[in-house]
């Protein structure tokens, strides 16, 4: 379930009058320890009144006179990721959460940056799954073909049993840094779970391809922590897929994890390193890395 500001909104808000004074919406302010307060007339929100906007403004005036009258707003089902975009591109500290024309609750950047650190992994310091699930989505709904690389380490529950998990966990942080310096400033890569690690990309067959052989030599080449020997498999599924816009974007993003990930177990099994899923592609495909 992709997590909503409708999980994190203040539903009891407290508004003021375009026509109430700046010193009574200070004061509901400074009680309620706000920095942000929606204006409301006649029952519609007509602006937004800051602490910024009060300190500029003379106390005798009306709220009127200072509000900001372009309301900055999202919907309940807005996404996490999607409203902390709108809090950095407008560079605001509270956005208001709107239902047709019903203001229905408000969201402090620091709430949702508290929120969106659980959807963190603070051993390699990349997103966990829930973000590639909303990445993925949001570029299928924009009319993108998508593909997917899912990178799964070799035998590595052998590496926990021969150095010990906390070595382990070091191979898993390094891993973490490696596919972030090797990655595109136009893919997104998470920690899907356990020694398994997901890119998101809009990359047909072939340009993924050459993505996922960079990542595996990149792994196969580096010089981990006392010199242990790590490998990976790697699985590709999208591209050039028939009516996927027609699907469900959430089940479209889960099927294709879900066959590059038997790719990848595939490529496994059969020590080729990389293979394609089949289903989403024309014709099934198999290959080695360098």
């Amino acid at each position: 379930m992709i997590s909503c500001v409708s999980n994190i909104m203040i539903k009891k808000i407290n508004t003021v009058d375009a026509y109430d004074g700046i010193c009574k919406a200070e004061r509901i302010m400074d009680e309620n320890n706000i920095n942000c307060i929606p204006v409301m007339h006649d029952g519609k929100l007509v602006g937004v009144l800051t602490s910024r906007d009060i300190r500029k403004t003379h106390p005798n005036r009306i709220v009127a006179d200072a509000m900001t009258k372009k309301v900055i707003s999202v919907t309940p089902e807005t996404s996490l990721w999607k409203a902390k975009q709108v809090f950095e591109e407008n560079k605001i500290e509270t956005l208001l959460v709107k239902e047709k024309d019903s203001l229905v609750g408000l969201v402090t950047k620091t709430c949702l940056y508290t929120e969106l650190g659980k959807y963190y992994d603070p051993l390699t310091g990349l997103y966990r799954s829930e973000y590639i699930y909303h990445m993925g989505m949001e570029l299928l709904e924009k009319g993108f073909e998508i593909s997917v690389i899912f990178i799964d380490l070799n035998e590595f529950g052998q590496i926990d049993k021969e150095f010990g998990h906390a070595q382990g966990d070091l191979i898993l942080k390094e891993l973490g840094m490696l596919l972030k310096s090797h990655s595109h400033g136009d893919t997104y890569l998470c920690r899907f779970g356990g020694d398994e690690f997901v890119v998101l990309t809009q990359y047909n067959l072939d340009k993924c391809m050459v993505l996922a052989e960079i990542l595996l030599k990149a792994i196969s080449t580096h010089k981990f922590k006392n010199n242990i020997n790590v490998t990976a498999s790697a699985g590709i599924a999208g591209g050039r897929r028939q009516d996927a816009r027609a699907q469900n974007p959430r089940e479209t993003v889960m099927d294709l994890i879900n066959l590059a990930s038997l790719a990848s177990t595939k490529a496994k099994k059969e020590k080729t390193k990389l293979a394609v899923a089949d289903g989403f592609f024309q014709n099934e495909i198999a290959c080695g890395s360098a």
